[in-house]
């Protein structure tokens, strides 16, 4: 069964601004970026939803199909058609919580800008970054640092935990609509999906996704996976030439 301990302790995972600025001061190594708490096999990176490296619990390659194959999609491998577009919004929420939002901007060089945890704002633009809280100002630290938080609380490690053909599969089209101002398949994986004895999905749990034709997540919500909580993925503004990411002055 599908594991999702990582995701779900998200609102746990942050890391205390002050303790990461003094890291930087006193030179201390990087954290860790798999986002894997203490005791949890370390899950192997893949592209994630903003450019950055994060965890996927583990997905045979050989088994992930062709996105443009719909319905035979890799749902695990959704968020990377969005390196093809120039800009979005992305928000995640869990039990109606914030956990990440911000801007994405690809080109000329991926830049972010991104509040994790509802307080902690990450800066990125190519290899510079600045972290701060809440209102406060941002900091110059290391890229790994920041990088290392993406990773914590990247929306794909959600996404990433559904990797294989079974969870394709398992889904059933319930045609195109308009999801976030673009069309999109919508597709539903509950207890009434699930093909060939596939028990991957948690007695009462339920997954609606939205993928664009041009084959990215638009959206995801999933319901009564426990203590992974009922989970939202929103993806917007789709090259919406106000989605910047300036540098702090």
């Amino acid at each position: 069964m599908t594991d999702l301990r990582t995701a779900g302790r998200a609102g746990t995972l942050l890391i205390p601004i002050a303790l990461i600025l003094a890291a930087c001061g006193a030179g201390t190594s990087s954290p860790s970026t798999s986002g894997a708490p203490a005791g949890n096999p370390t899950p192997t990176p893949v592209s994630s939803i903003d450019g950055a490296a994060t965890a996927t619990p583990g997905s045979d390659a050989s088994a992930s199909l062709p996105i443009g194959a719909i319905p035979s999609f890799d749902i695990g491998q959704l968020a990377n058609g969005l390196e093809n577009v120039d800009s979005y919004r992305v928000a995640m929420t869990t039990n109606g919580e914030e956990v990440y939002k911000g801007i994405v901007v690809t080109k000329p060089v991926l830049s972010r800008d991104l509040t994790v945890g509802g307080t902690t704002r990450i800066v990125v633009i190519g290899d510079e970054a600045w972290v701060g809280e809440g209102d406060g100002p941002l900091k110059s630290v290391p890229t790994a640092l920041a990088t290392g938080m993406f990773a914590a609380f990247d929306p794909t490690l959600f996404v990433g935990a559904f990797a294989g053909p079974q969870w394709a599969q398992s889904s059933l089209d319930k045609g195109v609509e308009q999801k976030n101002g673009v069309n999109a398949h919508h597709y539903v994986i509950d207890s009434t999906t699930l093909v060939g004895g596939f028990a991957g999905l948690p007695a009462g749990a339920s997954i609606n996704l939205w993928i664009a034709d041009e084959g990215y997540l638009v959206a995801w919500e999933s319901v009564g996976f426990g203590s992974g909580g009922d989970t939202t993925i929103e993806v917007t503004g789709i090259d919406d030439p106000a989605n910047k990411v300036d540098r702090p002055s």
